[in-house]
């Protein structure tokens, strides 16, 4: 890809996969009000598999090797099975969603530190400053839940789903890196319905959602919230940095906070503003750096075959 179509694409990618992001939080919330979480999770990924696997057949991207199909797998469990058991149960059982997102949004300033002695990039002072910065946004966004009533040893679980998340995102950048996005979506949405429908029957949860907002939310999920968003996640992984996603990440809670005002009809606070003005510096900060230091690098496409590939 030329640096000119460059500059149009990863914008437009960052903000869809930004939107795509948050909107998560916005539909589990809704699922889970009236629909067991594992049934919506066994629906999310059951409607995924089928998108993706219709891309697959229309793009042909072939079969990963055994070896790439065992990574796939672990990187699966962590970024789709463990993030979102945990985040959902966590929701459902009255986890306040700004707080849920406070603390998934906090598992970029860990990415970012990790990066280093996981991965062996350097990425500077810059990028560091940045996602501190980034996190302060997050938490003035969301800082009004955490003397919220209601939150008790629940809160485990959001934190789980911050540290699935971690885990996930480098293992993802160090082991995934050359399979094409297609066929990696697919084998991790198809190890994900293998896993949740093999526990179905032992949760006691129902096979279907209930009613009409159920259905929908769930559909949201599987297609736009699970599939879409890997699918560019994926994509800007390759073309920038772990600190890029990160960046993009720490804008999650306050873009959640903006569209809860017309899908949930919450009210925007100016503390919403505020958190959302402060994280867009931490972005700019910290993407700054990545640009300067890694522009060469990061402009240009990972050559197939030079090891690892990406989950979806």
């Amino acid at each position: 890809m030329s640096r000119t179509a460059d500059r149009w694409t990863i914008p437009v990618l960052s903000v869809t996969f930004l939107l795509l992001w948050s909107s998560g939080f916005i539909a589990a919330k809704i699922s889970t009000r009236t629909t067991d979480v594992p049934t919506v999770l066994l629906w999310r990924f059951v409607i995924a598999t089928v998108v993706t696997g219709v891309a697959a057949l229309v793009l042909k991207p072939g079969i990963p090797r055994p070896r790439n199909l065992v990574h796939l797998v672990v990187t699966a469990l962590l970024l789709q099975v463990g993030v979102f058991s945990s985040v959902f149960t966590g929701l459902s059982r009255g986890v306040p969603a700004g707080l849920t997102s406070l603390i998934v949004g906090l598992a970029p300033l860990f990415v970012g530190l990790l990066t280093p002695l996981v991965l062996r990039t350097r990425i500077g002072a810059a990028p560091v400053i940045g996602l501190l910065i980034g996190a302060v946004g997050v938490y003035v966004v969301v800082s009004g839940n955490l003397t919220a009533g209601g939150v008790d040893a629940t809160i485990v679980l959001p934190v789980m789903g911050m540290l699935f998340l971690t885990a996930g995102t480098l293992y993802q950048k160090r082991f995934n890196d050359d399979t094409p996005v297609s066929a990696a979506v697919v084998v991790q949405m198809v190890t994900s319905c293998v896993a949740i429908l093999v526990a179905m029957p032992f949760l006691g949860a129902e096979w279907a959602p209930s009613g009409t907002s159920g259905w929908l939310s769930v559909l949201w999920l599987g297609v736009a919230n699970s599939a879409g968003t890997f699918a560019v996640m994926f994509v800007l992984l390759r073309r920038r940095s772990t600190v890029h996603v990160s960046a993009l990440l720490n804008l999650s809670p306050a873009t959640t906070a903006l569209l809860a005002v017309p899908l949930l009809g919450e009210s925007l606070t100016v503390r919403a503003v505020i958190g959302l003005a402060i994280a867009l510096v931490g972005m700019y900060v910290g993407l700054g750096m990545v640009r300067r230091r890694g522009a060469a690098r990061d402009a240009e496409p990972v050559r197939a075959g030079a090891g690892g590939d990406p989950p979806g």
